[in-house]
C-alpha cells in the first residue's frame, strides 16, 4: 500500500469521524436548547405563582451584597485555556455559610423553582460537552486540512 493511498484511507476515516462529530454538536446544542427552554418555563410558571416582584432581578446579588461562592464551576484540564483543552464540571463543596442560591427568591419557593435549577445545571452539563465537542471537531479538521496538503504535496511529485 503506498504512501498516497495511506492518506486517503486516513482521511476517509477522519472525515467520517468529523461528520460524527457534527451529528453529536448538533444533538447536544438541542439537548442545550431543551434544558434552557424548560428551565426558562419553570422560572416563568415560579414567577406567576410567587408574583412578577418575588422573582426578578431584583432578587439577585449586587455589588454590594455580601460575598459569597460559586455552587459550580468549569475548569480546563490543561494549561487554563479553553481552546483546545477539555472541559470538566465541578460541584463546589457544600459549606454550612454557602446558600442554595433558590434561598435569593425566599424560604418557601414554589417546586418550578427548583426544576428550573436542575434544567439549568443540565443546561451546564450540555454547554460543557457541547464545547468538548467542538474542541474534537476543530482538532479533526486541522488534520484533515494537514493530509490533504501532504496529499497535493504527494500528487505534485
Amino acid at each position: 500500500m503506498s504512501d498516497l493511498d495511506k492518506i486517503c484511507t486516513l482521511l476517509d476515516k477522519l472525515t467520517l469521524d468529523a461528520l460524527t462529530l457534527i451529528e453529536e454538536e448538533i444533538q447536544t446544542k438541542l439537548n442545550i436548547e431543551n434544558a434552557m427552554c424548560g428551565g426558562e418555563t419553570h422560572l416563568a410558571k415560579s414567577r406567576y405563582i410567587l408574583g412578577q416582584s418575588s422573582v426578578s432581578s431584583l432578587q439577585l446579588p449586587t455589588e454590594n451584597s455580601p460575598d459569597f461562592e460559586a455552587t459550580t464551576t468549569v475548569h480546563s484540564e490543561e494549561d487554563e485555556e479553553l481552546f483546545g483543552a477539555k472541559l470538566r464540571h465541578l460541584e463546589a463543596e457544600k459549606k454550612e455559610e454557602q446558600t442554595d442560591p433558590v434561598r435569593w427568591f425566599g424560604y418557601l419557593v414554589p417546586q418550578d423553582l427548583y426544576h428550573a435549577q436542575t434544567m439549568f445545571r443540565q443546561a451546564l452539563q450540555w454547554i460543557i460537552k457541547c464545547v468538548n465537542v467542538q474542541t474534537r471537531l476543530v482538532e479533526t479538521c486541522g488534520k484533515i486540512g494537514q493530509l490533504k496538503e501532504l496529499k497535493s504535496e504527494l500528487v505534485a511529485k
